[in-house]
């Protein structure tokens, strides 16, 4: 074919365009042209065998080969010239199965001509090309559809592996948007999983459209929330379509006033004129859900109604990024009453006009006020009697709490230890303490507080256990979660927005990072089954929180889907490590025996306990210290208390001495005094051990020194009570 187009005189440039597209055409259908060989040649035999019948002589025997090298010869050629390989055999159709019976009947027939009408086979009776042209037209559309059908199960293939991990939506409208795109999702070309589909018309009901259920109408909005909350898996995402008519604004108001309740994501379904000139141009906003590139974990709805439906549950630090969230998610599951703790009045404030907006029937009672204050604390367990409480009030911005040390460990540790003693003395069914993994081989103030609360968590769960008290206390471990105050996505965001540059204060930064509403399902998840488990007690429950993301990473990730370049459109700014900041964080500590648990989505760590009487007169004097303003009291009283925290911050010119000491073999042991034994514990875990040739230099780093602890008061000694 390729010498036939060479040949071609200057003059025939159409017949020449023609024959190379030809060419192009059969590359890429080589094995549909193998299939139709086939069919050619066995339509060819059959129909010599038919038309004969009874009387299949040795003269038609001896002429059949030839006749099928002859048909070869002239059908494929015609119908490779006719266009029947213009199509990919993965998108054939009926209509393109049709369009090949022309090019097939003309190439028979131009065979009848050769082998009837010029003498060439006079044997072949004229009954034999009707027959092939049914036969040929029979098998080259089967070959077509068993094509297409073997696509279409390895799409179901593909489909049913990513099945589980789409982010499960409701789609709002059957036009031709949602069709396209309930196509793209059964071809597993889509993050979503449509679990169902609302229509804007009435009398679809139970009915299929594709391969997802109709739910009910959007003029019956009622009908299809009632649907929704009985599933057993609540859709993350209801994907409306961006033009509606006025009769289905109120349905679709509805829709939305009750996904903002459940935390349901409101997407527009992107439409077919989208992107055209006068469509909407300008980048999107993002949304911080789309940055995690995993996916996400799926909960046990049933599990949740089962364990705080009709509970009075009380949440501390209610306003903040994670107990909003709890908040929210725990009025969705029926409680008989919450009891919100916030110190910030404009978080409470929007914390409660939540409720009253999506919530109204569920009781709620708001107390503005610090965890810090005692009495205060006990006033409200006294007067609410709660069976649960979950522990969200803390300072957690690390170099905010490493400048201000005091503050941290007062809310983060003695308010602590105030909720968790006022709910054992009235008798809470559980406390669950939110963590996270900065506690884990900490180098700053902030971590090294959550760390002791971790340590005061597991003391009295212990204490539950051998007393045969009821009250049981855990701690949920993660990592960042996008999207929070004060967080760095919203940093991101502000700065895109302003035009750059991006600030990263390091180039090997990685984080691990988890959706608000994944790690508070999960928290919840996590003390459901821990109060189901009577025979595990003491235990840390660390969220999968997946693959560690560099932050560099993250920000050009994020640049890119505001629609713009990094580093050239924004650019990107490395300002040095903050104090107390880490390059990495990790999810369970060197001293930590890691268990599974009994289930998906989280495991467990067992810490090496510390002895109630010791952990009461390290708090007592770190509360001391803290209430004098004495920083450095402070620090070494988290140094006497959590193993490896040192009492000095890292700096940059620490690093550096302690990298050019190990660098030049000195004895890192005998040389250096003892004040700088935090220092290389802390660029130890910070950065990892140090290079192959520089680590026989540097001795391995004995555990911190414990601090001589003076007398204390009796009353402090024993267990709590």
């Amino acid at each position: 074919m390729e010498r036939l187009i060479r040949n071609c005189a200057p003059g025939e440039e159409r017949i020449r365009r023609r024959l190379k597209r030809t060419v192009i055409e059969i590359r890429g259908n080589r094995k549909l042209l193998a299939a139709d060989a086939f069919s050619v040649a066995m339509a060819s035999m059959v129909a010599v065998l038919l038309s004969s019948g009874p009387h299949f002589s040795r003269a038609e025997r001896a002429v059949l080969p030839e006749f099928v090298l002859l048909s070869l010869l002239v059908v494929l050629p015609v119908m490779a010239l006719s266009g029947a390989y213009r199509c990919h055999r993965h998108a054939s159709s009926l209509p393109g199965m049709l369009a090949v019976a022309p090019s097939a009947a003309l190439g028979v027939a131009l065979c009848g001509l050769i082998a009837r009408g010029a003498g060439v086979f006079p044997e072949l009776t004229l009954t034999t090309f009707p027959i092939m042209v049914l036969m040929l037209l029979s098998l080259s559309a089967g070959a077509r559809a068993a094509a297409r059908m073997r696509e279409a199960a390895r799409q179901r293939r593909r489909q049913a592996q990513t099945a589980a991990e789409g982010i499960p939506a409701v789609l709002v409208g059957l036009g031709p948007a949602a069709d396209l795109f309930m196509r793209a999702v059964n071809d597993g070309l889509s993050p979503y999983r449509v679990v169902g589909i609302v229509d804007t018309s009435l009398g679809s009901t139970d009915l299929l459209f594709h391969t997802a259920p109709i739910l009910g109408s959007v003029r019956s909005p009622g009908d299809v929330i009632r649907r929704l909350s009985e599933m057993p898996e609540r859709p993350r995402c209801l994907l409306i379509p961006a033009a509606t008519s006025h009769f289905e604004t109120e349905g679709i108001a509805t829709l939305r006033a009750w996904a903002e309740a459940q935390g349901v994501r409101i997407r527009a379904l992107p439409g077919l004129t989208d992107g055209l000139a006068g469509g909407t141009g300008g980048p999107q906003p993002i949304d911080p859900e789309d940055i995690l590139t995993r996916p996400q974990k799926r909960v046990e709805l049933a599990l949740l109604q089962k364990t705080y439906r009709g509970q009075r549950v009380l949440v501390t630090g209610a306003g903040g990024s994670i107990g909003s969230e709890l908040v929210r998610q725990l009025a969705s599951l029926d409680p008989a009453e919450l009891i919100l703790i916030e110190n910030c009045e404009l978080n409470a404030y929007h914390v409660d006009r939540m409720l009253a907006r999506h919530f109204p029937n569920v009781p709620r009672a708001l107390h503005i006020g610090c965890i810090r204050d005692k009495q205060h604390v006990d006033a409200i367990f006294a007067a609410h009697r709660p069976s649960l409480v979950f522990n969200a009030a803390a300072l957690k911005h690390v170099p905010l709490v490493e400048a201000n040390p005091c503050e941290g460990v007062l809310t983060n540790i003695i308010g602590t230890r105030n909720v968790c003693d006022a709910a054992r003395r009235f008798g809470v069914r559980a406390l669950v303490q939110v963590s996270t993994d900065k506690a884990v081989n900490t180098t700053n103030i902030m971590g090294a507080t959550k760390r002791v609360a971790e340590f005061y968590c597991q003391a009295l769960d212990l204490i539950s256990r051998d007393m045969g008290a009821a009250t049981r206390f855990f701690a949920v471990r993660f990592g960042n979660v996008l999207g929070s105050s004060g967080s760095l996505i919203p940093l991101f965001q502000e700065q895109i927005a302003r035009g750059g540059p991006l600030t990263i204060t390091d180039a090997r930064m990685e984080r691990f990072f988890m959706t608000i509403r994944e790690a508070v399902e999960l928290t919840l998840v996590s003390a459901a089954h821990g109060l189901s488990d009577t025979e595990n007690m003491g235990r840390i429950f660390v969220l999968d929180m997946g693959e560690p993301v560099p932050i560099v990473e993250l920000a050009e990730r994020m640049i890119r889907m505001a629609g713009k370049t990094p580093g050239t459109d924004i650019p990107i700014q490395f300002i040095g490590i903050r104090p107390g900041e880490k390059l990495y964080e990790e999810l369970f500590d060197r001293a930590e025996q890691v268990v599974p648990a009994s289930f998906p989505g989280v495991a467990c760590a067992i810490p090496r306990p510390v002895a109630m009487p010791r952990l009461r007169a390290g708090m007592h004097r770190l509360e001391q210290a803290a209430r004098a303003g004495d920083a450095a009291a402070v620090r070494e009283g988290l140094a006497a208390l959590v193993p490896g925290f040192g009492g000095e911050p890292v700096t940059e010119g620490a690093i550096a001495a302690v990298v050019s000491h190990a660098a030049a073999g000195q004895d890192a042991a005998a040389g250096a005094p003892r004040r700088d034994l935090p220092v290389v514990a802390a660029v130890t875990a910070a950065h990892g051990p140090p290079p192959a040739g520089m680590r026989s230099a540097v001795p391995p780093i004995p555990p911190a020194q414990r601090l001589s602890l003076p007398s204390v008061p009796a009353a402090l000694e024993p267990a709590v009570a």
